[in-house]
């Protein structure tokens, strides 16, 4: 009677141990690396411990709610295929020439560990998930409404995108860091035109075409005038070297031409010395010639 009896008490204990190991693995939740955890007890609220990644143990009438300390990529896709959502979940903006565009629209963003609470607090007892399908993207819809009303649609699909991706992400931390949520960077990604707002894009690049192709065309023609200037001052030197030159050689052949003449015309007698009244005259017996000799010697 003592065995069975004992026997029984140790079914009984060894039972209730793996019950109470089976219950402790089943409430066992694992918090992810990159993860910090905050355990909301249906009678007494949100625990004071913020848990690193390790296990914790969940109890009864509680609920483990983890938050991403690593940046997390939401993607806010019109492709059914991408994006966070499995559906046409693009972000529709109205720019400010009344183009209605759905863009493709992506953010990072993190939750730091002191501001958990700040989360929980703000949001509620719902998942990171309901978070970031929700309350981030109304806060991006919003974000892009109000910063895509400054640029128009051809903007923001060329070359002030980047700018307005800026503005965008300082505009959500606006929004969203006092409610705890860390945004890093905003872009704004692939746009989904209309076949009118394709229509305006393409008669603006056109129009643009025409404008650069005249700008092209007015800088050619100063160029070529600037050129034919130029040219002209050239040519214009040119002509007044050669005249300059032209001119000192008809007066050096002018000169050979004279000097040529008068050889022609000499007979080979030197001219008469005319002596002046008073004056003496003496030749100089070594055939140097006649050397007049100065008044009053």
């Amino acid at each position: 009677m003592k065995l069975k009896r004992s026997f029984a008490i140790g079914v009984f204990v060894l039972g209730t141990v793996g019950i109470g190991v089976l219950y402790w693995r089943q409430n066992t939740v694992w918090i992810e690396a990159g993860h910090v955890g905050l355990i909301y007890d249906a009678s007494r609220g949100i625990l004071d411990k913020v848990y690193e990644p390790q296990s914790v143990f969940v109890g009864w009438r509680q609920q483990l709610y983890q938050y991403p300390t690593k940046p997390q990529n939401a993607v806010y896709s019109q492709d059914a295929s991408e994006g966070e959502v499995k559906a046409a979940d693009g972000i529709l903006i109205t720019t400010s020439d009344n183009a209605n565009t759905t863009f493709d629209i992506s953010i990072v963003y993190r939750v730091k560990k002191e501001n958990v609470r700040t989360v929980f607090n703000t949001f509620g007892p719902i998942t990171i998930e309901e978070i970031q399908a929700n309350h981030i993207r109304r806060a991006v819809r919003d974000g892009a409404s109000s910063i895509g009303s400054q640029y128009t649609v051809f903007q923001l699909i060329g070359s002030k995108r980047q700018e307005a991706s800026e503005k965008l992400a300082q505009e959500l931390r606006d929004r969203l860091e006092k409610k705890g949520i860390t945004i890093d960077q905003a872009m704004i990604l692939r746009p989904y035109l209309t076949k009118e707002t394709e229509q305006r894009v393409y008669s603006s690049i056109n129009s643009y075409t025409q404008i650069g192709i005249s700008q092209l065309e007015s800088q050619i023609a100063q160029i070529n005038s600037a050129a034919e200037l130029v040219r002209a001052d050239a040519e214009r030197q040119a002509r007044s070297i050669t005249a300059n030159k032209t001119q000192q050689k008809s007066l050096e052949m002018l000169n050979l031409e004279l000097e040529a003449d008068a050889i022609r015309k000499w007979n080979g007698h030197l001219s008469p010395i005319q002596p002046q009244p008073g004056q003496t005259l003496v030749v100089d017996g070594s055939g140097n010639g006649v050397t007049p000799v100065p008044r009053g010697r």
